[in-house]
């Protein structure tokens, strides 16, 4: 009876391990920064953040979900199990590396301001104290703004909101990612992006701090669609000429 009873636990164990195994990874992103994520008009996500774990998690051999939340909320999202990847042009530094594994670079990136045409502003120093800045909560444009410009920064939970805020008269200017910038400035309309580059920065993909299997699999994939091309594809796809 005993060994009945432990083949019958072995078996149990093994049905909840495979099960777990075949579980969906839970992909956290904020769907509100074209053109490296947001949703479609047929309500899928798009963008190359997306394309690009896509990729990765197909030639890891992972299946997924994407679920889309606020960006400052995705790193304590992982921590609590919420999300077990988190994929959302996340600028890779020292403050987030204390709670976060981050990936192997994938992008680089920097900071960039954008104004409404006619501004007198056409460059970092002629933002003077009693102007209003516009940034999206918990990037490293809200850091940078807070920490080196003399301006009142206002947060805002989406890009988007802050620029059409612009638009109306109530910003001075909008400090985000040089590739959003231009996605704005052309899709909006009326705006110019400063070519000065208040940053050097480079996005990673990042999962619970302890998580390096997940995190060896991600990398793996990652230098393989770089080499063979595949990554190469997508960049195109979204971006021309290649950055990497």
């Amino acid at each position: 009876m005993k060994k009945v009873f432990a083949l019958l636990l072995a078996l149990m164990m093994l049905a909840l391990t495979g099960a777990a195994l075949a579980e969906k990874l839970v992909v956290g992103t904020n769907a509100e920064f074209a053109p490296f994520e947001s949703i479609g008009d047929d309500g899928k996500f798009v963008g190359f953040d997306m394309d690009l774990i896509d990729a990765i998690m197909k030639d890891a051999g992972l299946e997924y979900e994407i679920i889309s939340i606020e960006f400052d909320a995705l790193t304590s999202a992982l921590a609590s199990g919420q999300i077990d990847v988190a994929i959302s042009a996340m600028t890779i530094n020292d403050e987030r590396k204390a709670y976060v594994l981050f990936s192997e670079p994938y992008f680089d990136a920097s900071q960039k301001l954008v104004v409404v045409e006619g501004s007198p502003i056409t460059q970092a120093s002629d933002l003077k104290e009693g102007m209003k800045v516009g940034v999206q909560m918990g990037t490293t444009g809200d850091v940078y703004a807070t920490d080196n410009l003399p301006v009142e920064v206002v947060r805002f939970n989406k890009v988007l909101d802050a620029i059409l805020d612009m638009k109306n008269g109530r910003l001075d200017a909008v400090l985000t990612d040089a590739a959003p910038s231009e996605y704005y400035a052309q899709a909006v309309g009326g705006l110019v992006v400063l070519p000065e580059e208040l940053s050097e920065e480079k996005y990673g993909i990042v999962v619970k701090l302890d998580n390096t299997e997940l995190m060896d699999k991600i990398n793996a994939s990652l230098a393989k669609l770089k080499e063979d091309g595949t990554y190469e594809a997508i960049h195109k796809m979204h971006f021309a000429p290649s950055e990497e």
